[in-house]
């Protein structure tokens, strides 16, 4: 069972230009709330710095709580849940959620008007308090990194020792070297399966999740992907089906190869009746020419035959009909016996 606030409905919108920018409108701007920030471990701490002071317009209580979560999360780190088991004990963990967003605003940030002394949780806040706080010189936003779950410095300190300053820190301010051994071993009992590595790999990868923040710790050990950092110095162990496959495998080759030689006695009988088809082509093309060459001279033969005949084509006349019809035959004396 997990102890903690309720979260908020309705509270978180859509975006808005005005919400984060300067007003272009002061008619359509309905709210202009100027919020002190400070950033707290968990609630109720007074030992804090303010971080900033945000100047906030909005026309809707959602655009103004979604303007303070755009300018907030870079501040929050993760949620932290109680849990109570069945003899009333309770426990802080790592909310399962590991990376939060718009709607979690509810569980981290806290609205404080001093004026009236009052706290006022996300999920409370209303166009009337609001309006309120346009006359108001100054509103407190308190944001809490790991949620309002941690609510008092007896809470933090459980936290702090359980989920936060886990690692022990020697002078030097390095993990310690016993803390990244027994680190390293529980990432190969975990991974091992799957990696092959010497101890330095698993040492190194180990370090690289101690110097990341507390709360990626949990995660990381879980990936079971070693840090590009460390990447190559891990191989991937081969189970036993891979190992019977690889074997199965390797009459591959030589049938490959048998393939191979068909295909190259293929080729080359290709190639040599591309180049005979390419000779014979040659060879009608030639032909073609030639045959082109005897129709042209066939045509002006005939053409010469048929201009000659129309030049001796002689027709005779009336005149001429005369005259060889007055021609006389004779005879032949000097031949006569």
């Amino acid at each position: 069972m997990e102890i903690g606030e309720e979260a908020g409905t309705g509270c978180l919108g859509q975006s808005s230009e005005k919400s984060s920018g300067s007003i272009d409108d002061d008619e359509t701007t309905l709210f202009v709330v100027s919020l002190v920030v400070s950033l707290r471990d968990f609630k109720g701490q007074t030992s804090t710095e303010e971080l900033d002071t945000w100047l906030i317009y909005a026309d809707t209580v959602e655009k103004f709580l979604h303007s303070v979560w755009e300018k907030s999360k870079k501040h929050l780190i993760r949620h932290i849940i109680a849990v109570c088991d069945d003899e009333g004990n309770i426990t802080y963990n790592w909310s399962p959620k590991e990376a939060i967003d718009e709607t979690d605003l509810v569980h981290f940030a806290l609205f404080y008007d001093k004026q009236n002394r009052r706290a006022i949780t996300v999920d409370k806040l209303t166009t009337n308090i609001l309006q309120n706080w346009r006359t108001k010189s100054s509103v407190e936003l308190l944001l809490h990194k790991y949620s309002l779950t941690v609510n008092s410095k007896t809470v933090w300190k459980k936290v702090e020792k359980s989920l936060i300053d886990t690692i022990p820190r020697n002078r030097g301010s390095a993990a310690a070297t016993e803390y990244a051994q027994e680190l390293a071993k529980e990432l190969q009992l975990k991974h091992g399966h799957i990696w092959n590595g010497h101890e330095i790999a698993w040492s190194i990868w180990a370090n690289t999740i101690l110097t990341a923040p507390a709360h990626q710790h949990e995660a990381l050990k879980n990936d079971s992907t070693p840090p590009a950092s460390c990447l190559d110095l891990f191989s991937i162990k081969e189970g036993e089906h891979i190992q019977r496959i690889r074997r199965e495998y390797r009459v591959a080759p030589n049938v490959n190869d048998g393939y191979h030689a068909d295909i190259t006695k293929i080729m080359d009988a290709f190639t040599a009746v591309k180049e005979i088809h390419q000779e014979q082509t040659q060879r009608i093309s030639a032909l073609e020419r030639l045959l082109e060459n005897l129709m042209l001279r066939s045509q002006l033969g005939e053409s010469f035959i048929s201009s000659a005949e129309s030049a001796l084509n002689v027709k005779e006349s009336e005149f001429s009909a005369s005259i060889s019809s007055r021609v006389q035959d004779a005879e032949d004396v000097d031949h006569m016996m």
